[in-house]
């Protein structure tokens, strides 16, 4: 199975000269808790999540800021060809929820979270070993075993 059959299709996105508080009501908006960062012709430059703005701006007293303050630049992303066993595999080693999925010019055409994994069928295996590879406290000395089996974790 490929990043694009699973991915959200639907990239919500916003500019680095957008405000804080713009972007926290777009997340309410849209029930979301990330959103990419692109410039004028849809590179990505980045992300912000929920928790950047919690951590970077509300508790710095600095909501009247902008997103190219507070956001993640260099994200993690995929492109829409990889196998998805790839993206399981890079959201455990970078301990991430979701990925940018990005096409060949590396503009932002979608986003594969750990929620679209779990969606589809036959997928326990994967969310099993990304969910406890992204629960393991920073910093990350060892990698984890891959070989878990899903009833190795009760859910």
């Amino acid at each position: 199975m490929k990043v694009k059959d699973l991915m959200t299709k639907s990239v919500i996105t916003v500019s680095k000269f957008d405000s804080i508080v713009s972007v926290a009501k777009k997340m309410k908006d849209y029930d979301i808790g990330f959103v990419v960062v692109v410039d004028d012709r849809n590179e990505v430059l980045g992300v912000i999540t929920d928790r950047d703005i919690v951590l970077r701006s509300v508790t710095e007293n600095k909501i009247d800021g902008f997103v190219d303050d507070i956001m993640t630049p260099d994200c993690v992303g995929i492109s829409k060809i990889e196998d998805i066993k790839k993206a399981v595999e890079m959201m455990g080693d970078y301990q991430l929820k979701r990925l940018v999925v990005t096409d060949e010019a590396k503009k932002a055409i979608g986003v594969l979270s750990l929620s679209d994994i779990a969606r589809a069928r036959n997928s326990n295996k994967y969310v099993n070993e990304t969910l406890y590879e992204i629960s393991i406290p920073n910093p990350q000395k060892d990698k984890p075993l891959k070989y878990l089996e899903v009833d190795d974790f009760r859910l």
